[in-house]
């Protein structure tokens, strides 16, 4: 009786560690993090503005009211800096000792007075793909005009300066100085309470069009524009690292605009100055609409590590031994990402709602209004099963033997 009892112990005890070996869990490997869209920008994090230059009816642009006076209309020392991408062509700058040099180009940001200089004004154009700034005071100005090609459908950062005390003015693209020249100096703001013919234009500062709509010989801007920062300080005098998140609100913001509101005709200060501007939608393709394609993305983040647990078998019997098998090494499946994306589009809705667009920037720079909504696929990532993976073991069970 005695050496059945032991018998039956030695059973119990190889069964518990069988048992033991088979039925505890290994986690699996994580999958591969991918992205779904190879060679794509970073994912946006927020919105940017699409314009399309249609140039007529006081449409497609963004106005800031600047008389009764308001912080974004900075006129002594200043640094005005943007990121825009376009593929857009035409347009023509005339660098020189006018400030109106630049009226001519694609007009990206229009700080003009009808007629004379007056205080002063300013504008920023593109004209065949390169940026022209000028500034004018009564009739003394300047023209700069950079040679970079801006118009290559990726993201580009612009910064133009300027210093009141020698006139100073530069162009940076992409932290890279571009081109300098010496303006009038003094005030060039807007003068408080000014007499106009034009009240619908002249005391605004407008983004994305010429703000009179005088004609096709002074177009606007077709392409996206975000992340607008008016400085009352010159930011940069030599070469500076491309910014690579969102310009940042201090102290000498006077006025910020991110284009973050998605919706809607309110465009808001982002510097809680008192400088909000007003969407003006419409015309054909009717601008400006919001686009998720923008020049800032997140990090992908990093795979979470597995931790995996080899179990062990601490059963002993006098007549066997187990061993656990070597570790066998997990398959590593590689998932490849399909993309299969068709013109990008931009879906707009009439005023007084905005519109919202979806913008691809992998396979087309700019987004363009065909009703279709592309949809992007990516193939599914392989995986080894689902639940958790048994680890194979070897079975040994222990040898009996009669008394």
């Amino acid at each position: 009786m005695r050496n059945y009892r032991l018998w039956f112990v030695r059973i119990l005890a190889a069964l518990s560690g069988v048992a033991f070996l088979v039925l505890t869990p290994v986690a699996p490997a994580a999958p591969p993090v991918q992205s779904a869209h190879p060679g794509a920008e970073p994912a946006s994090t927020g919105y940017a503005l699409r314009f399309y230059g249609n140039g007529t009816g006081d449409i497609d642009r963004v106005k800031v009211r600047i008389d009764p006076p308001t912080p974004a209309d900075v006129g002594g020392d200043f640094t005005i800096e943007f990121w825009m991408k376009t593929t857009a062509s035409g347009g023509t700058c005339s660098p020189g000792a006018s400030g109106d040099g630049w009226i001519t180009g694609r007009t990206i940001i229009d700080r003009d007075v009808y007629g004379g200089g007056d205080h002063g004004d300013y504008g920023i154009a593109l004209a065949s793909g390169r940026i022209c700034f000028g500034v004018a005071q009564g009739s003394s100005g300047r023209t700069i005009y950079g040679g970079a090609n801006v118009a290559n459908g990726q993201w580009r950062h612009i910064a133009v300066t300027r210093r009141a005390s020698d006139g100073q003015m530069q162009i940076f693209v992409d932290g890279q100085p571009d081109a300098s020249g010496t303006g009038p100096t003094g005030d060039i703001s807007y003068r408080n309470g000014r007499s106009t013919s034009y009240p619908n234009s002249d005391p605004y500062l407008v983004f994305g069009a010429e703000k009179h709509d005088i004609g096709s010989a002074y177009p606007s801007y077709s392409g996206l524009l975000d992340d607008i920062r008016i400085s009352n300080v010159v930011r940069y005098t030599v070469a500076f690292t491309r910014p690579a998140t969102p310009h940042a609100v201090d102290g000498s913001t006077v006025a910020l605009y991110r284009f973050d509101e998605g919706s809607g005709t309110t465009i808001n200060d982002a510097a809680g100055g008192g400088s909000p501007g007003v969407l003006r939608f419409g015309g054909s393709p009717a601008g400006p609409v919001y686009v998720t394609d923008t020049p800032f993305g997140s990090t992908l983040p990093s795979p979470t590590p597995t931790r995996t647990f080899t179990p062990t078998s601490s059963a002993s019997a006098p007549s066997a031994t187990a061993t656990s098998p070597p570790a066998t090494p997990t398959p590593t499946y590689t998932a490849t990402p399909t993309s299969s994306a068709s013109a990008p589009s931009a879906t707009a809705t009439s005023p007084p709602a905005s519109a919202t667009a979806t913008s691809s920037p992998g396979s087309n720079p700019l987004p363009s209004p065909p009703p279709s909504t592309p949809t992007r696929t990516a193939s599914p990532t392989a995986t080894t099963g689902s639940g958790s993976t048994l680890t194979p073991v070897r079975l040994f069970l222990p040898l009996i033997t009669r008394p």
